[in-house]
Order: structure tokens, then C-alpha cells, then sequence
């Protein structure tokens, strides 16, 4: 069976912010598919008051695409650091290479803070400088579990995650789909905002998600079908879709 074939007829709600969605809807319709749109997250940039200087740090980790790209437009001045440059994973890194940034280490998995943790060049760090670049908000394990092994941490926080304000006509196409594809726990969390009492039209259906974490949090939401990427790329997505038996 080919792969088109395996995609066939199959609608896929993809909850990403607007900017984000389009390689993942581009490569579910390659496949066959039909992606329908249901951005759970609008992404807009924050204005940092006092930028740190960069180039001090030993460590920039940076959690998220958005996190890459928000640093890259809003860098005041060249980035001439040879100190790692941690991605938190997969799509991450592609995020930092094309924005020219080098990756000199990431997971090799999906696991968010906690892959990071497991990284052998982040356990024996004390005394170091580290600089998490993320958005607004967020989960602290990184950052504690970091200063507990002696670091300096520091947080550049370049964007924020708001709600969206989807039509009903949209709300309506969200309802009808064969999947879903989360990428993130506010994500899956604003989607039940969204969707309010229609959340439970979803939860029976198959729930794409990237980590264990996420899995773990999608089940309390009362999902009942989730299955974990490999990783963050779009490519592991749509690996999992494949894999729906369709």
C-alpha cells in the first residue's frame, strides 16, 4: 500500500499556531490527507525591556521553534558565544540551523525538560551561566532542577501564548475530524477552552502527541487513543498518522 493510499480520506485537526501549521498540513495532504485547521495558540512577540548580554552565558537552551525565531529577530547584537547552544529537540534544531544558529547538543529523543536533564553536558554544570530562552510562563523543572546542580539561570522570555477567537464554522470543522495532532500542553489544554462541552466529540478519537509527558497529561484530560511521536518533527507526525491502520 502506498503512502498516499495509507492517508486517504483520513481529516486531521492541527492545532498549531497559524505560522507554524503549514509544512505539517502540506505534508499530510502529500499524503493523502486532509488537514483541518484549529490553531489552539496564537503566538505573539513580547517586548523585553533589558536584553542580557548573550555572549556571557556558557549555556542558551532554547525550549521551543518560537524561542529560536523570536531570538534571532530580536537579537541586539551578534551572537559570538562559544558556549553550547542546546536545542529541546528535533524541531528545535531545525528552527536553529535555519536561522543559522549551530546545534551543539540536543536529546535524542522527544522528552522536553526532562531530556534536557539527561544530557550529559548539563549534569555536572556547577558554577555555569545558563540562559533558557522561551515565552512567557512555562514549566520550572528545567530551571530548578538546573540550579540544584549549581548553575547560574537566567530566562529571556520573548513571547506569549494567547487564546484564539475561532469562528463557529471552524469550530464546527474541528468537531467533525478523524484525529488530532497536539504539540504542546497548553495546546491541549486551549483546545478543550475552545471547544468547551464539543471536547468530547475528540476524545475517542486517535490523539497524536510528542511525549510521554504529554500523553500522561492527555489522558487526564479523558483522551483515550494517544499515540507518541518519535520526535518533534513533522515528519514523525505524520509517521504516527500513517500508522492509524486506515
Amino acid at each position: 500500500m502506498s503512502m498516499a493510499a495509507k492517508l486517504a480520506g483520513l481529516t486531521v485537526l492541527v492545532t498549531r499556531p497559524e505560522q507554524q501549521a503549514n509544512n505539517l498540513c502540506e505534508l499530510i495532504a502529500q499524503q493523502g490527507g486532509e488537514a483541518v485547521r484549529l490553531p489552539a495558540i496564537d503566538i505573539k512577540a513580547v517586548t523585553v525591556k533589558s536584553w542580557p548580554n548573550v555572549n556571557d552565558y556558557q549555556v542558551i537552551i532554547f525550549v521551543s521553534r518560537n524561542a529560536v525565531s523570536h531570538f534571532v529577530a530580536d537579537l541586539t547584537s551578534p551572537l559570538t558565544t562559544n558556549g553550547l547552544l542546546v536545542a529541546v529537540g528535533k524541531g528545535t534544531a531545525v528552527a536553529m540551523e535555519q536561522h543559522g544558529l549551530s546545534v551543539d547538543v540536543q536529546p535524542s529523543q522527544a522528552g522536553g525538560s526532562e531530556g534536557l536533564l539527561a544530557l550529559a553536558e548539563l549534569k555536572q554544570i556547577s558554577g555555569q551561566r545558563i540562559l533558557i530562552v522561551r515565552g512567557v510562563g512555562g514549566r520550572e523543572l528545567l530551571a530548578d532542577t538546573l540550579t540544584a546542580r549549581g548553575a547560574k539561570i537566567d530566562y529571556i522570555e520573548l513571547y506569549e501564548r494567547c487564546l484564539p477567537t475561532p469562528t463557529k464554522t471552524e469550530i464546527a470543522a474541528a468537531l467533525s475530524v478523524d484525529s488530532v495532532v497536539c504539540t504542546s500542553g497548553a495546546s491541549l489544554k486551549n483546545l478543550s477552552l475552545l471547544l468547551e462541552q464539543g471536547i468530547t466529540t475528540l476524545l475517542n478519537k486517535p490523539l497524536i502527541v510528542l511525549s510521554e509527558r504529554l500523553k500522561q497529561y492527555a489522558a487526564s484530560l479523558g483522551f483515550t487513543e494517544i499515540l507518541v511521536t518519535t520526535d518533534a518533527t513533522d515528519q514523525s507526525i505524520v509517521q504516527r498518522l500513517m500508522e492509524l491502520g486506515r
